[in-house]
């Protein structure tokens, strides 16, 4: 009998960190996959960890010093780690990253996932699964580094997607989250999409999609959130940056406020719970006093569910870059603070509305669920499926 010798093959652990979006979120868990078909374990702690992924973001320049602190954080108390840097970060300032951490091994995003289906088995701790749907913008906002970084417009197959949706569902989850860098040029439009997965899915469960256009909110995805109520949740997040349309002219936004305003005025008289969010720029460098009050009052009266403020941030290498600011210094705080306080205004008024009224809910991490209309609910016992919860 021929005596081969043995050998013992050491485990390599894996830590990832992730930056920014459910794009971001759902490429990390590819990445986990990834390397978990190649035997490496996966480890919550960053200092037990053999090969550190760092997946980044560049939306901003704070989003730029976060992932340098990060970097340095890893390096000093992990010095034996392999550090990867990908994501927007590593796409769009290689160059300057590996001057500053020349320990840093920089892969481009293509490098995880360009020899793999983009299709996740589950989503780790999640309770809720991202599903991508479509990578690339190019919209070219001025403000906007992203196009820069993500190019290269894609769309998922179809097939893949309901494929995808179906293990999820097998695995335990009942809100699929659709996500992408731009929905809305999802390959025949998102309106064929939903219509597909509605058609050949026919379990219990619920869509809420990450973030859509105005411009892209079509009659017919109207029609199927009303056809599909029990399974669409009565949520968008319709991004607007202003009210100004000489500062949505500027941004090289696709629409005037007015559009904006018939759309959403169109939805609620549609769907009269509806929970309308959406993103605000703050300070952008050619707005006046004037623009950003008329942005405030915008907000204000169309009773919006929640902001997601960002003070303007200059990225190198958009348009917007060029500009210098028409306000004082000092004066993106105050902006930004003002909307931070609305904010916080309407969604108390927005979840007053709910008050002891029960919604369709899934459970959340802890003892929190999610609404359909996106009201966070606490001390709720953890529950399986989609279920019936008292607003309180």
């Amino acid at each position: 009998m021929l005596n081969l010798p043995f050998f013992r093959y050491k485990v390599m652990n894996l830590f990832i960190y992730t930056f920014g979006c459910k794009i971001n979120q759902y490429e990390s868990q590819l990445i986990r996959e990834k390397y978990c078909l190649k035997n490496y374990e996966y480890v919550d702690n960053f200092e037990q960890a053999d090969v550190i992924v760092i997946n980044s973001c560049s939306v901003t320049a704070h989003a730029d010093k976060q992932c340098d602190q990060i970097i340095k954080k890893f390096h000093t108390k992990n010095p034996n780690a392999k550090i990867i840097l990908t994501g927007c970060y590593a796409n769009v300032l290689k160059d300057k990253i590996s001057e500053k951490f020349p320990f840093v091994e920089i892969k481009e995003k293509n490098f995880f996932l360009s020899d793999i289906k983009q299709r996740i088995k589950t989503f780790d701790n999640h309770s809720r699964a991202f599903v991508k749907i479509q990578d690339g913008c190019n919209s070219f906002c001025s403000y906007c580094i992203v196009p820069y970084a993500r190019n290269k417009m894609w769309s998922k197959p179809v097939d893949e997607i309901i494929d995808e949706i179906n293990n999820l569902l097998d695995m335990g989850y009942s809100e699929i989250v659709l996500t992408g860098i731009h929905i809305g040029k999802f390959d025949k439009g998102i309106s064929y999409l939903l219509s597909q997965i509605y058609k050949n899915i026919k379990r219990p469960f619920r869509i809420r999609l990450s973030s859509i256009e105005v411009n892209e909110i079509t009659d017919e995805l109207i029609e199927i959130m009303k056809n599909e109520s029990e399974r669409f949740c009565c949520h968008l997040h319709i991004p607007l940056q202003s009210a100004s349309d000489k500062v949505l002219k500027d941004m090289n936004r696709k629409y005037l406020s007015r559009d904006f305003l018939n759309r959403i005025i169109m939805l609620k008289q549609t769907f009269p719970d509806i929970a309308l969010s959406t993103d605000i720029i703050c300070g952008f460098p050619t707005e006046t006093e004037e623009d950003f009050n008329t942005t405030y009052d915008f907000l204000k009266n169309n009773e919006f569910a929640r902001l997601h403020v960002f003070p303007f941030s200059s990225r190198q290498g958009t348009p917007a870059f060029l500009l210098k600011p028409v306000y004082k210094n000092g004066e993106l705080k105050i902006r930004t603070n003002k909307l931070l306080e609305l904010n916080e205004l309407l969604m108390r008024q927005y979840f007053n509305r709910f008050l002891n009224t029960e919604r369709k809910a899934v459970s959340l991490r802890g003892d929190k669920a999610l609404t359909d209309n996106y009201l966070t609910i606490e001390n709720v016992p953890k529950q399986h499926g989609i279920f019936p919860v008292l607003c309180r």
